[in-house]
């Protein structure tokens, strides 16, 4: 249960430290305790760094929880603190709401305990975000265990103002109604923001979760579920629709980078590493199943055309990078990428694909798992900053 912020300069190659149990950030153990929560979900709105949920143990009950609760960080407040520019945290530049129960039994627990899920904003409508499911599990984690699945999209406006301390949500809806498991009990999953041609000439964007687990308490997911604005998630069903796309590798939440192309229509999300049911052999062009589901260190890419339509593309591995035993190390689960000042994006800072004529470094991929074997090996958290660049085709 990591408690330290880090502030890192990929450019200058810098980095600053600070826990939040200092005296002088001002919070409780109740706020600290959440912020150092696993598996959360998060979402950046310019300076406001949005959190919701997460894993924890909670040392006033002295067990472990599924946090029930809205954060919302400043980030320049909490930068300068960590970096010793300000010597004490600025007021209010962390707020906390907690959820509400259903009255309705449209939903269960809070509404923010959520773990292993996803956080978006709905960009048509300002301050509107969904929270994409994910599960809320309560006690110690062992093998075989399960939390309550969600199995549904919570949509709520947030009210936010830093200097007034406001920090508050409302107008909630959940879809479908109680949840379905049969198409949407899924966790640890990829979700992420999308364009495509909107058929009059722009763009509309719209929410994709792929894969996640676990199908049937014991499988991995492969279609994709689509989400509108409207917080109404929907997926084909593989046993009526033979011809349903079905992901075949990186199931697991890892890094990504999505690119968008107007010129073609075509969205692009690359799929950093992490936990995947198939490796790809290159040589023979094809894939060997693993049934533990182990880490990954392979690179693919998931394609949707402007027909809506999918496919995914291995591109490459992760470079050899060995730890003090000489084992190869597996990365990219749980860990972030982050587009590099100066590129062209989209919302949601998707990348201007069209834009991209010469080599360009795109960002940086940070955090995450890295593992020294596929199974049932030693795992840490990475400490490694991967720098990823785009060569064009014909360079």
């Amino acid at each position: 249960q990591n408690t330290d912020v880090w502030v890192i300069d990929p450019g200058t190659k810098e980095s600053w430290s600070r826990s939040l149990e200092d005296p002088s950030s001002g919070l409780n153990q109740s706020i600290i305790a959440s912020l150092s929560a696993t598996n959360t979900q998060s979402y950046q709105d310019g300076n406001t760094l949005f959190i919701v949920g997460g894993y924890v143990f909670d040392w006033t009950t002295y067990q472990f929880t599924t946090y029930n609760a809205l954060s919302a960080l400043d980030l320049p407040s909490l930068i300068n603190w960590v970096k010793g520019t300000d010597s004490s945290l600025a007021s209010n530049a962390i707020l906390q709401t907690t959820g509400e129960a259903s009255t309705d039994e449209s939903y269960y627990g809070g509404f923010f305990a959520v773990t292993g899920g996803g956080l978006e904003s709905v960009s048509q409508q300002d301050d509107r975000y969904q929270l994409i499911f994910g599960q809320n599990f309560e006690g110690g984690y062992t093998p075989g265990s399960n939390g309550v699945y969600t199995s549904q999209i919570r949509s709520f406006d947030i009210t936010y103002d830093m200097t007034s301390g406001t920090l508050a949500y409302d107008n909630e809806t959940v879809s479908p109604f109680g949840g379905d498991p049969s198409s949407f009990r899924r966790r640890d999953l990829n979700v992420f923001p999308i364009l495509s041609p909107d058929g009059q000439g722009g763009i509309a964007e719209s929410t994709v979760a792929l894969a996640g687990v676990f199908y049937n308490g014991e499988g991995v997911w492969t279609v994709p579920v689509e989400i509108g604005p409207d917080g109404i998630p929907t997926t084909n069903n593989p046993t009526t629709d033979p011809d349903a796309f079905k992901q075949a590798m990186n199931q697991y939440e890892s890094g990504k980078i999505g690119l968008f192309s107007n010129s073609s229509g075509e969205m692009t999300e690359v799929l950093l590493g992490g936990i995947s049911a198939n490796t790809f052999d290159p040589n023979s062009n094809q894939l060997s199943y693993d049934d533990n589901y182990g880490f990954n260190r392979q690179i693919t890419a998931v394609l949707r055309d402007a027909s809506g339509n999918y496919q995914q593309q291995y591109l490459t591995d992760f470079p050899d990078i060995y730890d003090g035993d000489d084992n190869l190390l597996y990365f990219g689960a749980n860990a972030r990428f982050f587009p590099a000042p100066g590129v062209s994006v989209f919302s949601d800072d998707i990348i201007n694909l069209d834009a991209l004529t010469t080599e360009t470094v795109l960002g940086y991929m940070f955090g995450g798992i890295a593992a020294d074997q596929p199974n049932f090996g030693t795992t840490v958290a990475s400490s490694f900053i991967f720098e990823v660049s785009f060569i064009p085709p014909n360079l």
